[in-house]
């Protein structure tokens, strides 16, 4: 499919994968087992806790009131946040049901990465009421529209991340099996209309219900670390986002 292709009703017609322009690297990612830890990784997570600015997306703990004055997106706490866009790197912890969204952009101006994660509950965003539902993605498809305003042309990538799923784990203590299905269906959608392309989804969920993905994002290399238990193979593999019913037959 050419990406000046259309569909009948006028709406621009999704690529199946992002196309980034010559010079411009996809994003890459790296998997880590908690257990056994990563040098590199341990000294990006300390030189952003010295830097004095804010890279964590907090969820579950952060300050609203002071998180909001610094460009941070939220409908109150337990529903999602949506980290302001720039050249920063970015973490957050406690993914378990929550997914994330990573953009990636090279600014026009600078010529130096742009990025913005977001963290989202999907009780709030997919079994929430209508309105909530609005909120978020009105919320997400701005952020997007900032990201690629600001950006060089085909330069934005956007990836999933987060979730649990395990189909013999009993639905109970917050989490539901139909809960990540759901999450990536909405956000391809939103990310779809947005963009015009399908996101990829940079490894599959979480297998071990109840423990946490932390995510880091280190935006001038356009690199995603995924810091979480060992998984079994079939869940560490990436996969557009458009193929999740077919990719959820082999967990």
């Amino acid at each position: 499919m050419k990406e000046s292709e259309f569909n009948p009703e006028g709406k621009r017609a999704p690529q199946e994968r992002v196309h980034l322009r010559e010079g411009i690297p996809p994003m890459s990612g790296e998997l880590v087992d908690t257990a056994k830890g990563n040098p590199e990784l341990e000294a990006l997570r300390e030189n952003m806790d010295e830097d004095g600015e804010t890279h964590w997306v907090d969820f579950e703990g952060g300050d609203l009131e002071a998180l909001e004055a610094e460009g941070f997106k939220d409908a109150g706490m337990g529903s999602y946040l949506i980290s302001p866009i720039g050249e920063r790197n970015w973490f957050s912890d406690r993914y378990m049901s929550c997914t994330g969204v990573v953009a990636i952009g090279r600014d026009v101006s600078t010529g130096r990465e742009i990025s913005f994660l977001s963290h989202q509950d999907p009780n709030y965003f997919v079994d929430g009421d209508k309105e909530k539902a609005e909120t978020f993605a009105r919320e997400l498809n701005s952020s997007l529209e900032e990201l690629k305003a600001r950006s060089e042309n085909d330069s934005v990538e956007v990836l999933l991340v987060g979730g649990n799923f395990n189909p013999k784990a009993a639905n109970a203590g917050g989490y539901r099996h139909d809960q990540y299905k759901k999450s990536i269906q909405a956000l391809n959608q939103i990310i779809q209309e947005t963009t015009g392309f399908v996101p990829k989804v940079l490894a599959g969920p979480n297998n071990h219900v109840g423990s946490e993905t932390v995510v880091v994002v280190e935006t001038q290399k356009r690199k995603i670390w995924i810091d979480r238990d060992k998984q079994l193979p079939e869940f560490d593999q990436p996969y557009l986002a458009s193929d999740i019913d077919e990719v959820e037959k082999k967990w």
